[in-house]
């Protein structure tokens, strides 16, 4: 069995990026077991985007904090639950990390897979650059029936990692890999279909070609079901509602944008622009999205033209 630290080290990969990283790992298997006895109810509070908390969400953003700030590497958190950027000191190195800590826990009372996802950054200042210039590493935690854990480091690849019994992360899968061409789609906001054609010709088009649905409501399984299957689609488009999209470019877009490129796959908001190459204006920024196998990704895009 390999630890996802020894492979890490393995790989090349820092010493301060991989304590970053286990730092990080400890606060997702904090969060699974408060998940397991968890109370998931609403905590009567909002966060900085005017959603709705529940306890949980409330729990692992604390959760992650806490731990980030006992590495002495984090300079500069960005949580989506936080409405503003927070600097800590950070000794041991320089790094910013933008985190959603509990992707899809409107999911939760229904008892479907939900997740954390992780940006890590150099340096302290994020306003101004994008992912290509100054993200290097991103991960993604997954709370199933197995709690997964993956992570890609850039220019390295991606890498799937499981939480066994003793508590440790095990690597499963050394080369995660998306291929160009996929039979699977997961048609996110399909209620842009009303008012813009283009979409609904696109997602009747997948329907057409006969290609298998899989979409639970929730990015990080719908994204690791893409990685687990080596192949898909994740669409999520602007709507009236949302002129600029509705998910989040430093908490959800950027950190799945780096993973797939990663894998071989890609990421494209919806003018055709890469994700990771998006100017970052605000914490808080949105951005449409169009991830996975590559070829499948810039015909839809062609599409919406």
């Amino acid at each position: 069995m390999i630890s996802f630290n020894h492979f890490l080290r393995e790989k090349g990969v820092s010493n301060e990026l991989r304590s970053l990283l286990y730092h990080i790992s400890r606060s997702v298997k904090y969060i699974n077991f408060s998940l397991r006895a968890g109370n998931t109810g609403k905590n009567q509070s909002q966060n900085a985007s005017g959603e709705d908390q529940l306890k949980l969400d409330v729990m692992a953003d604390s959760i992650i904090m806490d731990e980030l700030k006992k590495s002495e590497l984090a300079a500069l958190v960005i949580s989506e639950e936080q409405d503003k950027a927070l600097n800590f000191p950070a000794p041991r190195g320089t790094f910013s990390v933008s985190y959603d800590p509990l992707d899809g826990s409107s999911l939760v009372d229904a008892n479907l897979a939900i997740g954390s996802i992780f940006g890590i950054w150099e340096g302290d200042q994020l306003m101004g650059t994008t992912g290509r210039k100054k993200m290097i590493a991103s991960c993604y935690a997954v709370y199933g029936p197995r709690v997964i854990f993956v992570i890609a480091v850039k220019g390295k690849g991606a890498h799937q990692f499981e939480l066994n019994d003793v508590g440790e992360f095990i690597l499963v899968e050394e080369t995660l890999h998306i291929e160009p061409d996929s039979k699977y789609f997961s048609p996110g906001n399909l209620r842009a279909t009303a008012g813009n054609e283009k979409y609904l010709a696109l997602v009747q088009s997948w329907i057409a070609e006969k290609r298998t649905l899989r979409y639970s409501g929730g990015m990080v399984p719908d994204i690791h079901h893409i990685l687990s299957k080596s192949e898909g689609i994740f669409s999520y488009p602007r709507d009236q509602k949302h002129e600029h999209g509705k998910l989040r470019l430093l908490f959800e877009c950027a950190p799945f944008s780096l993973v797939a490129e990663e894998a071989g796959g890609t990421s494209l908001d919806q003018e055709g622009t890469p994700v990771l190459d998006i100017e970052i204006t605000d914490p808080h920024q949105r951005t449409p999205i169009f991830i996975g196998s590559k070829n499948d990704v810039e015909k839809s895009i062609a599409t919406l033209q």
